[in-house]
């Protein structure tokens, strides 16, 4: 039982973190290209005025209408720390609910868990938005796009994940 549940509790987390870092990044591209694309057009639709160095500044440092956005590292290392809170917290649930429930109720518990995670992680990047370099930019969206990616993977790739461990398993067992 102890293999089951560390093999569990580390695939899970290791699958959501590979799946959750590639997504924070496509979605740090995203917000990043966005935000240089309305300083481009705020650069020449003032006609000069204000210059390259205000509309940095603004960018750099943020402002009311503009998140600052933080660097690749901050993200990654902030990623990577709410897996660390929230996932084994969110596979334990569910594993107690598939144990403890009837199997229908099964995935209305799965997305109630989700929700409760992509409430809180979102809270936590949002906490981190105030605080130079470490801006996350949409914390929501990048919350409800990294909870989406790494809860299909983990369907999709459930089973086949089971039968390579077991595979392996096996496999050092007979050695």
């Amino acid at each position: 039982m102890k293999g089951y549940l560390v093999k569990m509790f580390g695939i899970s987390l290791g699958l959501t973190m590979v799946v959750e870092l590639v997504v924070a990044f496509v979605v740090w591209l995203g917000i990043k290209g966005r935000m240089h694309r309305r300083m481009k057009t705020e650069r020449t639709s003032d006609g000069g005025r204000h210059g390259v160095s205000g509309v940095k500044d603004a960018f750099d440092h943020g402002s009311r209408d503009r998140p600052s956005l933080g660097s690749k590292k901050h993200m990654a290392l902030l990623v990577v720390l709410v897996n660390v809170l929230t996932n084994p917290l969110a596979v334990l649930f569910c594993w107690l609910g598939r144990m403890c429930l009837p199997p229908f109720l099964s995935l209305p518990l799965e997305l109630a868990v989700e929700a409760a995670v992509v409430a809180v992680e979102a809270w936590i990047y949002r906490s981190f938005m105030e605080k130079p370099g470490w801006g996350t930019g949409r914390p929501l969206l990048l919350s409800v796009a990294t909870n989406v990616c790494s809860w299909t993977a983990g369907v999709a790739l459930g089973g086949w994940i089971d039968l390579v461990v077991t595979f392996f398993g096996r496999m050092i067992q007979a050695y």
